[in-house]
């Protein structure tokens, strides 16, 4: 993308406050309703604004919403980027005047992808599988506590929290199963996603939710292993040649397959054998692992990408 057709707003956001930077202004706005309003009159000023931000945990999405409801372009951008930028640039201070003003030079030196406002019934499958991931969470803690000793009282009121968090994680699921039957498309890459062995609920739910890229047909297979964090980087230097290593990417796309692959190495025969040949040539089992990971997310890729084509077709 051209920025330069674009007027940069740089925005640096925390939970209360928005510290906002531009060619010809700094301010800072409450982060509500009243310094929304005062933040969509000064953009209004500009002809072509293009917000940029950087992701914060969840913050970004009130912000985020808003600016795809008023059709305002906007960049969301990976905050390791943003600090590895600050580094490169000798910046070691940190104030939210100092990170706007570095997202505002990191605008304006890098080329940004506008981001798409996401479909509202995958943002909903991902809001109810972040839930689902925090009751998880939370039962796996209560179970580990039954594993030490307590009284009985103890003992009865862990148990009525495990049975509780069990029933809650029971109507995220249903939930999530009901939002899919909206869509006739998510129907379909739901239940194609299934027919890989190894691949479940919750992987083809994670899929839907956190890599809505995975049927865009422009993607090739590096672009995707990179976004799933499942690209290998070379680490070579003149004669040196390193161990290749994956990072970056989503961590929430990589637990899931991770346990895909280790119930693929298991039920599925193409993954097992495969999996088996690597370890046999001499790679570790978490190598053989990832390396299974990766064929995974092409195969799924693949599958996604055969039923976008029919649906064009």
């Amino acid at each position: 993308m051209n920025q330069n057709i674009h007027d940069i707003i740089a925005i640096d956001i925390s939970k209360d406050t928005l510290q906002v930077q531009t060619a010809n202004e700094r301010f800072s706005i409450s982060y509500d309703n009243r310094g929304l309003g005062q933040l969509l009159k000064r953009m209004n000023r500009y002809n072509s604004p293009l917000a940029v931000c950087e992701a914060t945990g969840g913050y970004e999405s009130i912000l985020m919403d808003l600016l795809h409801e008023k059709n305002i372009a906007v960049c969301l951008v990976n905050p390791a980027r943003i600090r590895a930028f600050a580094k490169s640039e000798g910046i070691k201070a940190k104030s939210d005047p100092i990170d706007t003003d570095v997202i505002y030079r990191f605008s304006q030196e890098k080329q940004l992808k506008i981001t798409p406002p996401p479909d509202p019934l995958r943002k909903e499958i991902a809001i109810l599988m972040d839930r689902r991931s925090q009751l998880s969470d939370e039962l796996a803690r209560e179970k580990n506590r039954m594993q030490k000793r307590h009284c009985d009282i103890a003992i009865k009121s862990i148990k009525r929290m495990i049975a509780f968090i069990e029933k809650e994680i029971e109507t995220v699921e249903k939930a999530i199963r009901e939002v899919i039957k909206q869509s006739e498309e998510l129907k379909a890459q739901f239940n194609a996603m299934q027919t890989v062995k190894g691949v479940g609920e919750v992987t083809a739910w994670s899929v839907l939710a956190y890599l809505s890229e995975i049927g865009d047909l422009n993607l090739n297979r590096n672009q995707i292993t990179a976004l799933a964090g499942l690209a290998p980087f070379d680490r070579d230097s003149g004669k040196y040649k390193g161990k290749r290593h994956i990072q970056g990417g989503r961590a929430k796309i990589r637990n899931c397959l991770y346990m895909a692959a280790k119930s693929a190495a298991i039920h599925n025969q193409l993954i097992k054998k495969y999996v088996t040949g690597l370890m046999s040539r001499g790679k570790s089992y978490k190598m053989a692992l990832t390396a299974a990971m990766r064929k995974i997310l092409l195969h799924l890729q693949s599958i996604i990408k055969n039923l976008q084509l029919e649906l064009v077709s």
